[in-house]
């Protein structure tokens, strides 16, 4: 058994057993026109070869699609923060527990400035781009991604429970979102992982396939084993392919470990879930502090609030207002 290093594949980062660093061209959703996926979205987590290989494969395309409907996102926009939504997706069943919370934000120097994710274990997943109206003419025939995004930085945030979240930060890799998330397992959490993002937007501007899968190497491998999901995942089709060919998790997670035989765990949904409500957007209104309210309650005027994840707009009247006020000066007497 020898120690991962990076390898690079198409649509794929991920890490195996030799400490020489093959590059292949990566794959990325093509900026062109194909038929829509009539695969349902689903998610499976399975336990591969005892427990040591822990696997998750979801198809996202309706959850994806719904985001860019929802932010009137352009195609290159869409396809990050797809790609980010799914890796949430995929990261958030990692947790055993469904209230489990993810946050993954990218901030970056690129046109989109930041992408902004929230998933928990339930399958749930939320997100927001800084500019939504990002379309970089294409390169090499597929969708610039790594162009829209940048250099940046990838920061995570786990929230299981506990006292303290747990959280964590990486330098972006290429701003492709699949090698930042595979940076940042094998950089803070010292888990070598395989992770595989794709989002394909149509000539119409609508995506019809979304998804990926994400492998994690608990324990060292025999030199078989390792060798054995090297060149499988080294042949493997993007997964945008796979998406619109009709695959299911199951049959993504076959193809990415060869045939070996897993035991799925779990079946989840991945889904858009908004969590705002009136009253966590009057909650929000309190934080802000009886000073900046005060200003609001003089303008006596009916005052709007918009969700920035669902765009949903809640409407305050200013007798509303100033019992946030009240609410705001209580909180600073306490």
């Amino acid at each position: 058994s020898r120690t991962p290093c990076w390898v690079r594949s198409p649509e794929i980062w991920y890490v195996v057993r030799t400490a020489r660093i093959f590059v292949k061209p990566q794959g990325q959703n093509p900026a062109g026109d194909a038929g829509r996926s009539t695969m349902s979205d689903a998610m499976i987590s399975a336990v591969v070869a005892g427990e040591d290989i822990y696997g998750v494969a979801a198809v996202t395309t309706e959850m994806v699609e719904h985001a860019q409907r929802l932010h009137g996102a352009c195609p290159t926009a869409s396809a990050a923060l797809g790609r980010l939504m799914t890796g949430g997706a995929l990261m958030g069943c990692l947790s055993k527990e469904p209230t489990h919370r993810l946050v993954l934000q990218v901030t970056c120097k690129g046109p989109v400035q930041r992408i902004h994710v929230e998933a928990n274990g339930a399958g749930q997943v939320r997100g927001y781009l800084g500019q939504p109206v990002v379309n970089l003419p294409s390169r090499n025939g597929k969708l610039d991604v790594g162009g829209a995004v940048g250099k940046g930085v990838l920061h995570v945030m786990r929230d299981t429970g506990l006292r303290e979240p747990y959280s964590g930060a990486v330098p972006l890799i290429s701003g492709e979102i699949a090698e930042d998330l595979a940076s940042y397992f094998v950089q803070s959490e010292q888990i070598p992982s395989a992770v595989s993002l794709g989002v394909f937007v149509s000539a119409n501007q609508t995506v019809t396939a979304a998804g990926g899968f994400l492998l994690q190497f608990l324990a060292t491998l025999p030199e078989d084993l390792v060798t054995h999901i090297e060149q499988s995942l080294a042949v493997i089709p993007p997964v945008t392919t796979m998406v619109r060919e009709g695959y299911t998790p199951e049959e993504m997670l076959q193809r990415a470990l060869g045939g070996l035989p897993f035991a799925i765990v779990r079946n989840t949904l991945p889904m858009w879930a908004c969590r705002c409500s009136r009253e966590r957007m009057s909650q929000t209104f309190v934080a802000l502090g009886a000073e900046e309210l005060r200003q609001m309650v003089a303008e006596q005027r009916d005052i709007q609030a918009r969700c920035t994840f669902c765009s949903v707009s809640y409407v305050f009247t200013p007798q509303e207002m100033v019992q946030l006020l009240e609410e705001a000066l209580e909180a600073e007497i306490e």
